[in-house]
């Protein structure tokens, strides 16, 4: 009793919505996929990883810091590859921390 249930944001079906997106060409569907089934899942991956990595040394404000790794991950999402075996979330986990890891040091 009393036992707390984890919200997953990255699932099967963001993954699944990943490669929808890579595998179309419409700009039509690819906002609709997007805006309903990755931003949000992206938004607080980012959110998550500056927090828990502590990614705080930057010039602007968190908020400013989590859109600009978001629109990094979207800009590089062809690249992902599911049938190389990595899943996703630890595809796009190692992405945001490489990023923010790079501008961090640069700051």
């Amino acid at each position: 009793m009393g036992r707390k249930r984890k919200n997953y944001y990255f699932t099967e079906r963001t993954e699944a919505a990943i490669i929808r997106y890579n595998n179309t060409d419409s700009v039509r569907l690819k906002n609709k996929i997007y805006n309903e089934h990755i931003r949000s899942a992206f938004d607080k991956l980012c959110e998550n990883i500056i927090h828990t990595f502590k990614f705080y040394y930057f010039d602007t404000s968190s908020e400013e810091v989590k859109h600009e790794v978001v629109s990094f991950l979207v800009m590089n999402m062809h690249k992902f590859d599911s049938t190389r075996g990595s899943k996703a979330f630890n595809y796009f986990s190692i992405i945001a921390k490489n990023y923010l890891i790079l501008n961090n040091n640069a700051n």
